[in-house]
């Protein structure tokens, strides 16, 4: 094997955006092994190259699907690997197939120690229920009384599946316990994992610590794309275009778009519900669209799939305005936007995408969002898209 060949070098930055593999190692320990006696081929799209075993550690290089490894040892779910005569870096064991039969030994070891714990919880209210599902809808095993802790195994959505002392696993809600220790650390792509603000208000710092530069306050229930997570701190953009990190313990992932009020479309202010003026007649005059009351500053969703098809300002009317012209050929208007929208004519754009914040530029008398659809010259109703909203 000719060792450097096999490595496409890049920054730190591109690796953090390229690693979909590393979800979780095992800690499961292997022997060592020179490394003409065990090779490996990379079985994930892309796989980081760390200097040190732990998906906190900094990214050197990123193997592709299908690459060839030389493996010299295998510790707690990670390999070392050769990268030059006197260079070495460490990848996730569970994304390098070998081509021995201690792949055989890994997968069995992987088995035994599928239940490895990240963390504890410990019940803060009089009881919670602990079931056998990650939701409300799984049955209930037994009660959990005041003080109970368990070790955590794994986080889906809100509920923690936990192992008691009594060796005993099922889940229960991050609500009704405190959390201690726990680490979310997998390596994600940014175009495709989402989070969604769990508490009223969440601080974004400049860095990935408590003690960070407070740069920005984001809402409950807003959604936001994330580049990375370090040490527990998710790296995100909001819609002024400020970057910062936001704690874990304050947001979900978000991996589907919740339709609100049972219509086809995104509800595109999340919280904010209270509709101040409807579609029709006002004052002897048409309104063509929805006024829903929403803070200052606070985030504009797209209702729908679609791209950028203008943006503009006008100071007597929409004051600061995008349109959306969507996939199913609706346009969609969202007007008097506290600011311009980073989006650039011609963006694609998916349903739950922060497009703009809310504002009251134009002729507007308060924040609020003006939601306007039209289909050529016909302008519709939006709650014909929302029934249960109106």
């Amino acid at each position: 094997m000719t060792g450097v060949k096999v490595f496409r070098r890049v920054s730190a930055f591109a690796a953090a955006l390229l690693a979909v593999a590393v979800i979780n190692c095992t800690n499961a320990t292997y022997e060592v092994f020179a490394a003409s006696q065990l090779k490996g081929t990379v079985t994930a799209d892309y796989l980081n190259v760390r200097k040190e075993p732990g998906t906190d550690k900094s990214i050197m290089e990123v193997l592709r699907k299908g690459e060839s490894v030389d493996i010299v040892k295998t510790e707690k779910g990670w390999h070392q690997i050769k990268r030059g005569k006197n260079d070495f870096g460490w990848v996730c064991a569970d994304y390098i197939k070998t081509s021995s039969d201690q792949s055989k030994t890994k997968t069995a070891t992987e088995k035994t120690n599928s239940q490895k714990t990240n963390g504890t919880v410990t019940v803060t209210g009089s009881y919670t229920n602990f079931r056998k599902g990650p939701g409300t809808g799984y049955s209930v095993i037994k009660r959990l009384y005041y003080g109970t802790t368990g070790s955590i195994i794994q986080k889906s959505g809100s509920w923690f599946k936990i192992k008691l002392d009594d060796s005993q696993v099922g889940w229960v809600n991050k609500k009704y316990v405190k959390v201690t220790g726990y680490k979310d650390t997998a390596s994600v792509t940014s175009t495709e994992k989402k989070i969604i603000v769990d508490v009223s208000t969440v601080n974004v710092r400049s860095t990935a610590s408590k003690s960070g530069k407070l740069v920005a306050t984001i809402r409950k229930n807003e959604v936001y794309a994330y580049s990375e997570i370090k040490n527990g701190w998710y790296k995100i953009v909001t819609p002024s275009g400020k970057s910062g990190y936001v704690n874990q313990d304050y947001v979900e992932r978000f991996t589907d778009y919740a339709v609100q009020g049972g219509g086809k479309y995104i509800w595109p202010t999340q919280t904010a519900t209270r509709i101040t003026t409807y579609f029709g007649t006002r004052n002897g005059r048409t309104h063509g669209g929805l006024d829903i009351a929403a803070p200052g500053g606070s985030q504009i969703m797209a209702i729908a799939s679609g791209t950028v098809y203008k943006k503009k300002y006008t100071p007597d009317g929409l004051g600061h305005l995008i349109i959306i012209e969507q996939n199913d050929g609706i346009h969609a208007y969202y007007a008097h936007m506290q600011k311009e929208s980073f989006l650039n004519e011609g963006d694609k754009v998916k349903a739950g995408d922060t497009i703009g914040i809310v504002g009251t530029t134009g002729r507007s008398t308060g924040n609020h969002l003006h939601l306007e659809l039209r289909k050529g010259t016909e302008r519709i109703d939006p709650l014909d898209y929302y029934p249960n909203m109106g």
